[in-house]
């Protein structure tokens, strides 16, 4: 009992999370909670120090020399990240966590030391040691983030995950106020180094999940993606603005920055003072930047659009350095509070619309692209940008001008921001327009259909040829909620599915207006669509469809009856079905194959079990297109209603017909592992047709399950058709647990060698009793005919056989080492160039495991024919024989397992004919006797 309230709360918490947009699944809880506690504990720590730092550089230095310290950070950033790019590469994410959190911990404890003494150069390393430790344990959080969770886990979770950021940043401010305030600012720095060991243990335990994947070769790729972000800069004039759009946000608040931090040095006297007045900022910042976030952001996307909001931030600190001029000219009292102003705005609307705007900047950009030139900004621009942020504020530290006249350089610069907004937004509408052609714009991601300039896009690209545009645009204007823009018009489009989806958006949007168009389409070619369209008309008209239906089937056209008996056979009563069932008949009967086609599309409409029986008897129609359109109806009814036995053996004896071969193995695949019985049972049968059984391999490996790649596995065991066997190593190759199951099963692979080895020497030794050493002879383990008699055609068919039986044992080797080592050393083996056979044997000799190096090289051995059947038969018990008893025993076919043994040995009676062979009489009289 008290267990099953136990679940009832845990599923009450996860529908609470559901209405806030988080989507915790079983199993994903603990681990998304330790990240968010890890990241509540992280942003503590950095708002706390942060709070210090900001305080003791003024405290120490002073306002103006602020940009000394912002040049130094941008410089010595880069070469730190060339040495940690090449540390990060030893240590595994997690590790490197908790390392980095330890040493970071231990020197917060040097500096707490070094806070005792008046050295003003502890301000300026601790200022440059936060800055770069800001950035590297928040790269290293979600770099371990991405190796805890999958993509799609991703995008359900980290909402829940960052939140413990917004959460942290306001404790980070009041705990650098108490503090500071009960024993001085210091001391912030033992407890932001507890946060961080405490931190060290939620990473341990949460590593202990590890429910994605793990990308041992992330963690050194950044650097090296964002190396090469800066070529792709120059492959989109969207990304250049973006870039350029980040270095005049960065300038612009670094101005901001120094000029708030003059304006508290004004208006504070005492460190402590200072610290607690920083912490009330940041903590009142993370409050601002929360609500803003969840109140305003996503209307002023929604409503007013994308370029509105790229203007918000550059007009507010516009606005704000005017109210610092005034203040600091007029009314001094004043002046904290416009510096607060103007910083809480700048950083305030920073974190929250202006970030969430400009990732929306790159939703027309290919993500490959996307991802290179957000690390290059992540890694190079941003430092740059602060770089050259500190050499315009210079003049600042010398004296030439006041921190509150480098507004001015704030103002010139927000007038040349205001210009790139709007050559960004022109450039946004071009790649948006680009990206609807090249499907690269993902339909998730919000969209300024608020913009006109957009909307015409869109409502442009739903009239392309190109069919994936158009569903594409569908896709985007039905996820923002703007289905009524999309044009009935569009069932006329050439592409069934633009049809049949514009159907689904008519009825959601209740386009009563469209009912004519949709009338029309009950005509339409495609039976999905007739199906929809019968759909949407009922629920337009709010009628019963199979009242809507029955007149229908009177109708001259056969598409239209066709539609009406599929909708009549579903829904309605028993009199409506017998009087559908016999329209289907009459349709079924017609000798048009396009009528016939149509009954087809009919009953592929109609639920299982009702008309399987005309559905397998149009499998044997004498036409393709009607049978092609049968094993569509089938796969339609599969998918819709669950597996059907019934259609089974019929699609597998359709696999010898070349006609329908493809359509009929897609559709045993689409069945999955419920056809798989019957498949392994007819592959396996003697009485199938050959071609049947060679087929079936292919259709089972394309199931794609650990169970199809063990039948494949027994299949080749109990295969003695060498083209069939090596129709199973291929496809147990192809199949995604084949190669597992390989070397998992290691013995029975070898066993299977040894049976292909064993072929191929008695084939061997057969040739050479044929007189292979007159006609021809070994190239390497290849069969060449180069003699000065021309070989027979049994000789050329045990050639070929030996050659097949060569291919597999290769294609076995590829199952259990790098199939593309084995494939060269296979073709470098067949090769006329015998230092590339040497090369080959000597690569084998050094790469094969002892107990598969005995049969495979008693093949490919490069030895002299009669030394390699000699260790055939001290190996194998192969004994050479002569010619005449060769021949005998390819003419007792009958006791033979191979299913080709009967081509054999009417080759061998070709050869006994032809050559007049001795001492054959009794056989040849026995197959004729056979033969009557």
């Amino acid at each position: 009992m008290a267990a099953h309230s136990g679940h009832r709360q845990v599923a009450g918490w996860r529908r609470a999370l559901r209405q806030l947009g988080v989507d915790l699944r079983s199993g994903e809880g603990e681990p998304a909670l330790l990240l968010f506690a890890f990241l509540f504990l992280l942003l503590t720590f950095q708002i706390s120090t942060e709070t210090v730092r900001q305080s003791t550089f003024i405290d120490s230095l002073g306002a103006a020399r602020l940009p000394w310290v912002y040049l130094l950070v941008a410089v010595t950033s880069y070469p730190f990240l060339l040495l940690y790019d090449r540390f990060v590469g030893r240590h595994r994410v997690e590790h490197l966590l908790v390392r980095s959190c330890w040493i970071v911990a231990a020197l917060l404890l040097v500096f707490w030391v070094l806070m005792r003494f008046p050295w003003s150069w502890v301000a300026i390393v601790y200022y440059v040691f936060t800055a770069i430790t800001y950035g590297l344990l928040n790269s290293q959080f979600w770099l371990f983030a991405n190796h805890l969770f999958d993509p799609r886990q991703a995008k359900r979770l980290f909402g829940l995950v960052g939140a413990g950021a917004l959460l942290g940043g306001i404790l980070g401010g009041q705990i650098a106020r108490l503090v500071s305030q009960l024993v001085g600012t210091s001391w912030v720095l033992l407890i932001a180094a507890a946060l961080l060991a405490a931190a060290t243990g939620l990473v341990r335990r949460a590593a202990r999940f590890g429910l994605a994947e793990s990308d041992d070769d992330g963690a050194i790729e950044g650097l090296e993606r964002a190396q090469s972000g800066f070529r792709v800069l120059g492959r989109s004039r969207l990304l250049v603005s973006i870039t350029v759009l980040v270095v005049l946000t960065l300038v612009v608040g670094q101005i901001v920055d120094l000029q708030f931090n003059w304006a508290v040095e004004q208006t504070t006297t005492t460190l402590d003072e200072r610290t607690a007045f920083f912490g009330n900022f940041f903590s009142v910042m993370g409050v601002a930047a929360f609500f803003f976030q969840l109140l305003f952001t996503a209307r002023i996307h929604r409503t007013l659009g994308i370029a509105f909001a790229m203007r918000v931030l550059p007009v507010t600190i516009a606005i704000g350095t005017v109210a610092l001029f005034v203040t600091a000219g007029g009314m001094p009292r004043w002046l904290i509070a416009a510096a607060l102003v103007l910083k809480i705005g700048e950083s305030g609307l920073r974190y929250s619309l202006d970030q969430a705007t400009r990732e929306l900047l790159f939703l027309p950009v290919p993500s490959e692209l996307r991802m290179r030139a957000k690390a290059f900004i992540d890694v190079f621009v941003q430092r740059g940008a602060k770089g050259l942020a500190a050499l315009l504020l210079l003049p600042v530290t010398f004296g030439v001008m006041s921190a509150v006249q480098a507004g001015w350089i704030s103002l010139v610069l927000v007038v040349a921001w205001l210009v790139v907004i709007g050559i960004t937004a022109r450039e946004y509408v071009g790649a948006f327009r680009s990206g609807l052609k090249g499907q690269t714009v993902e339909t998730a991601i919000p969209v300024d259909l608020s913009d006109m300039t957009t909307l015409e896009l869109l409502v442009e690209s739903l009239g392309s040829s190109d069919s994936r545009q158009v569903l594409h645009s569908l896709d985007i204007l039905v996820s923002n909620d703007r289905g009524r823009l999309v044009p009935p018009l569009l069932l006329y489009h050439d592409d069934p599915e633009v049809r049949r989806r514009t159907l689904a958006v008519l009825a959601k949007t209740e386009r009563l207006d469209a009912m004519p168009l949709v009338e029309r389409t009950l005509r339409d070619p495609d039976a999905d669509v007739r199906a929809e369209a019968v759909r949407v008309l009922a629920g337009l008209q709010g009628t019963d469809a199979t009242e809507l239906m029955l007149p229908k089937l009177e109708e001259a056209d056969p598409g239209v009856r066709a539609a009406a008996v599929a909708c009549l056979a579903n829904y309605g009563d028993e009199a409506m079905v017998d009087e559908a069932s016999r329209v289907l008949l009459d349709l079924l009967r017609d000798a048009d194959l396009e009528v016939r086609c149509e009954a087809a599309k009919a009953i592929g409409a109609v639920h299982e079990p009702r008309f399987q029986d005309h559905l397998i008897r149009l499998l044997y129609d004498p036409e393709r297109e009607v049978v092609g359109e049968a094993i569509a109806a089938i796969r339609r009814r599969v998918a819709r209603d669950g597996f059907n036995p019934l259609y089974v053996p019929t699609l597998i004896s359709l696999l010898q017909n070349r006609r329908v071969r493809h359509e009929a193995r897609g559709a045993l695949v689409a069945f999955g592992e419920d056809a798989l019985p019957a498949m392994v049972h007819f592959m396996g049968d003697p009485d199938e047709p050959l071609w049947v059984r060679r087929a079936l391999p292919k259709a089972i490996s394309a199931v794609d399950t650990p169970a199809a790649a063990e039948a494949l596995l027994d299949g080749l065991e109990e295969a003695a058709d060498s083209f069939q066997r090596r129709k199973l190593v291929e496809a147990l190759g192809a199949a995604r647990d084949g190669r597992a199951l390989a070397r998992q099963h290691l013995d029975r692979v070898g066993s299977e060698i040894a049976r292909e080895a064993e072929a191929y020497l008695d084939r061997l030794a057969g040739l050479d009793a044929l007189g292979l050493r007159r006609k021809g002879g070994l190239q390497g383990a290849l069969v060449v005919w180069d003699g000065e008699q021309s070989p027979t055609l049994l000789d050329r068919l045990l050639g070929e056989r030996s050659t097949d039986n060569l291919k597999n044992l290769f294609g076995l080797l590829a199952l259990i080492y790098p199939a593309g080592e084995m494939h060269s050393a296979h073709r470098s083996l067949t090769s006329a160039d015998k230092l590339q056979r040497s090369r080959s044997l000597e690569f084998l000799d050094n790469r094969l495991d002892t107990a598969l190096k005995r049969d495979v090289f008693a093949v490919i051995d490069d030895c002299p024919l009669g030394e390699k059947l000699e260790r055939a038969r001290r190996r194998y018990g192969i004994e050479r024989g002569g010619r005449r008893q060769v021949l005998r025993r390819l003419l007792r076919y009958e006791e033979s397992s191979d299913p080709e043994a009967g081509t054999l040995a009417a080759a061998a009676l070709y050869t006994v004919h032809i050559e007049q062979v001795e001492g054959l009489t009794d056989e040849i009289e026995r197959l004729s006797g056979a033969e009557e």
